[in-house]
């Protein structure tokens, strides 16, 4: 096992953000959102309200109510048939409030659908759910993860001098299908892991943490000696590469507290250029014994 520490790693990864500022921050920026870092959260009504109501139905209705109309839904309320009736009206101009429409308003017009055309829709929604899924599986196989490489080859070759950003593309001209296939193993592994034990993942994940750099110097490699290289690495290393990663908390705040703007013009290229130190570290000895990356 290597050796290695935390002050060493960062004055080194520092120091050559600095030297190429511009481009780091560009293939940083890059690097965040092919590797997810731009993710948002799903979420929100669109200024809607849902609210459960219990009545004599035996609480098995819902209102959505916004500034203009009322939908309700009552699972205990059928024709006939058996249909699903549900019902929507227009909501008093006196009350804009999102509280249950009492007997002084207007019923509500029911509109009757058919449990068969409420049952194709959920088929098709599951089917385009489907679709959306293997298009963005696709993309990024083939698209965001050779970029990440690319971007963590540009980070490893500026340790040493001034890279240049063509670097990125570098993994669309280098035994690309080999570098799809064993970067996407990586990422489902990781996953695979992860829904197993949440702690299980973590590990998998920084045992697995240094693939991309592997490939990057040599693309030849096959999966299994990447992934048999990478453990071999990070064995002895994972703890103290965790606690790297947790010595950049109170820069992580401070993007927080400047609506991003430090991450992106600081913390992002710091990091990146912290993780290439920590592989040069861990794959040559320490920072200052390091070998220049193969041409």
């Amino acid at each position: 096992m290597t050796t290695w520490n935390r002050k060493d790693i960062k004055e080194k990864a520092k120091t050559s953000f600095k030297a190429n500022f511009w481009k780091c921050v560009a293939t940083a920026l890059i690097l965040a959102v092919v590797g997810g870092g731009s993710a948002g959260a799903f979420g929100g009504s669109g200024g809607n309200a849902f609210s459960n109501r219990d009545g004599e139905s035996g609480g098995h209705s819902i209102n959505l109510v916004n500034e203009d109309w009322n939908f309700s839904f009552d699972a205990d309320m059928n024709d006939d048939e058996g249909n699903i009736l549900i019902g929507v009206g227009p909501i008093d101009e006196q009350d804009e409030s999102t509280e249950e429409i009492t007997e002084a308003q207007e019923e509500p017009e029911v509109i009757d659908i058919p449990a068969e055309a409420m049952v194709a829709f959920v088929v098709v929604m599951a089917v385009a759910s489907l679709f959306i899924f293997a298009i963005a599986l696709a993309v990024d196989a083939f698209i965001a993860n050779p970029l990440e490489l690319g971007c963590k080859r540009f980070f490893r070759r500026n340790l040493d001098e001034p890279a240049s950003i063509s670097n990125i593309a570098f993994a669309f001209d280098s035994n690309y299908k080999n570098i799809c296939k064993t970067m996407f193993l990586r990422d489902l592994y990781t996953v695979l892991w992860c829904m197993l034990f949440i702690i299980p993942g973590v590990v998998k994940a920084y045992e697995y943490k240094m693939i991309p750099y592997l490939l990057s110097e040599n693309p030849e490699m096959t999966t299994e000696q990447a992934f048999a290289e990478s453990k071999k690495l990070m064995t002895g290393n994972k703890w103290k590469a965790f606690v790297l990663d947790l010595s950049f908390i109170l820069w992580d705040i401070a993007s927080i507290l400047t609506c991003g703007l430090a991450g992106i013009f600081w913390v992002a290229p710091y990091k990146a250029s912290t993780q290439a130190a920590l592989y040069e570290a861990v794959k040559y000895g320490t920072t200052t014994e390091a070998k220049a990356v193969n041409a």
